[in-house]
């Protein structure tokens, strides 16, 4: 049998690296700057995480002792010192691991301390349940459990099962389950019972108080990139995500991949800066099948899965300079997380030596943001865009892109809308002739965000970055039953070795017909 080829692709797309591995205890010695007046140490610690990406596992009881609140200034100090800073006449251990630190009483034993090195920095409560429909009892796929106002959640996987792990704090919050096509439901955190069903009621209403004002698509898109900035924030974002990405073979799963990681989100007013990505955890199932014959890898990972946020990145079906070669039609108004929105469908116009895309974006009708899009390249933008996705193949080798599907999905925070979910979806048929080989390699990669916060973070370390030349399936992964800890994922219906079977997309709706005069609905996907 012949050496395995090496096939590498950059689809539009995706794949992943990791930052390499830091020294042990370095980021103890991180020059870092605080700010902070009269609040707690744990609320000092949680702004750190936030702003410098550093996680902190402790007992409550070691902050409970601390007398009264804190104000500290401290200015391009390490976090070691600033971290004495914070527990003044304690004797107090510290151990870090990469971006983690473990704060304990000096008296602890170094056995304790490795016990607790990838423990949750705080008591967590984790919500796990299923939403399904109340009319047929089917499961309700990708839907929405977040906290009522505030940017926390995660979604349901295809068989309607989630996990949601939130701090004890939360206890009185309210907890909101949303899906398109269905009516939202809250339940607050303490009611919840231990796998929860949570029935959602199916709605189609219309309505009838609603005037349809007369409005071209073209002064649609004009409205969309003149409140850009009032939409989507002006300042950069921190944002907590998941990362799924699977390989499959003619059907067999070859790699089953995910990390965890912080994206330092740019503002939306200055296109010319890139948002930035790196992992904080990432791990790969053992059991899948290895590769036959050719050895497939995708380059970019999560970081050209953020180049999804076609606001940020003005896709060309967006772009003023690029939509003389749409054509657009303006379908209807539908109901898309419980406002109502413009449905606009797109497609490249005939005789176009440019690869462009046909698709579907939702526009909310009052302010003119975009919800949600889904675009996919046609057979004609697949041939022009195929020496673009294929950046390296081995002689003899005949590689040609099948599908290339993306989407995209916006949620509210406070007055602006932030990233929630992207995936992208690519298939490649690779044959030659000499070796008889002829297989189908199908790739899918799902970004879940998780959590924002606003930051005054300009930038991660250089060797922290994930970039568009790295590759995921690189990495030297170690399989981690306890790998997620207080991380929101896509709960996996089983164990993520035996669930991988369950990870296939659903299928895509057939296009509807289009109609001449929009009307209010509410539609069920």
């Amino acid at each position: 049998m012949p050496a395995r080829a090496a096939l590498v692709l950059v689809a539009l797309l995706l794949v992943l690296h990791s930052p390499g591995q830091q020294q042990r205890d370095a980021v103890l010695d991180r020059i870092i700057s605080v700010q902070a007046t009269n609040q707690y140490a744990a609320d000092i610690l949680e702004q750190i995480s936030r702003e410098q990406g550093i996680y902190f596992s402790y007992n409550a009881a070691l902050t409970d002792t601390l007398s009264g609140k804190i104000t500290i200034s401290a200015v391009n100090k390490t976090v070691r010192e600033i971290l004495h800073e914070l527990f003044p006449g304690k004797e107090i251990r510290l151990a870090g691991r990469e971006n983690h630190i473990i704060i304990s009483a000096q008296e602890e034993t170094p056995e304790q301390l490795t016990a607790e090195t990838d423990t949750i920095p705080v008591k967590l409560l984790h919500l796990r349940g299923r939403v399904i429909s109340s009319s047929n009892r089917d499961p309700v796929e990708y839907a929405t459990v977040s906290l009522l106002g505030k940017p926390i959640g995660t979604i349901t996987n295809r068989d309607g099962d989630y996990l949601l792990k939130l701090p004890e704090e939360n206890l009185s919050d309210t907890v909101v389950f949303s899906c398109l096509g269905y009516a939202r439901r809250k339940a607050v955190v303490a009611d919840l019972l231990p796998e929860q069903l949570i029935l959602l009621t199916p709605i189609s209403i219309r309505i009838k108080e609603v005037q349809v004002k007369a409005i071209s698509v073209e002064d649609i898109l004009e409205k969309v990139r003149q409140n850009i900035v009032r939409n989507y924030p002006e300042n950069s974002y921190l944002l907590s995500g998941f990362y799924r990405e699977t390989l499959q073979q003619d059907e067999a799963y070859i790699n089953v991949s995910e990390a965890a990681l912080e994206i330092l989100k740019a503002p939306y007013d200055n296109m010319l800066r890139d948002d930035k990505v790196r992992l904080i955890k990432a791990r790969r199932s053992p059991d899948v099948k290895p590769f036959h014959w050719v050895n497939f890898k995708l380059q970019g990972g999560p970081f050209t899965i953020t180049q999804l946020d076609v606001v940020k990145t003005m896709e060309t079906f967006i772009d003023r300079e690029f939509q003389h070669l749409y054509k657009y039609s303006l379908n209807r108004v539908v109901w898309y997380e419980n406002r109502p929105a413009f449905e606009v469908r797109f497609r490249p116009v005939k005789n176009i030596s440019f690869p462009c895309f046909r698709g579907e974006m939702y526009i909310d009708r009052e302010s003119y943001a975009i919800l949600f899009a889904r675009f996919s390249l046609d057979d004609y933008g697949l041939n022009m865009a195929e020496q673009s996705l294929i950046r390296k193949k081995p002689k003899g080798y005949k590689v040609k892109p099948v599908t290339v599907d993306y989407q995209v999905s916006y949620y509210a925070h406070y007055d602006k809308w932030l990233l929630h979910t992207a995936r992208a979806s690519v298939e490649f048929r690779v044959r030659n002739r000499q070796e008889n080989f002829n297989s189908v390699f199908h790739s899918i990669s799902d970004l879940l965000v998780t959590n924002a916060y606003p930051t005054d973070l300009k930038r991660f370390p250089v060797k922290e970055l994930f970039t568009i030349n790295d590759i995921f399936v690189e990495i030297d992964f170690k399989y981690d039953e306890d790998f997620w800890g207080a991380f929101n994922i896509i709960k996996p219906n089983e164990d993520l070795r035996n669930a991988i079977k369950n990870l296939v997309p659903p299928k895509a709706e057939e296009e509807e017909e289009e109609i001449e005069v929009p009307e209010i609905i509410n539609i069920n996907r």
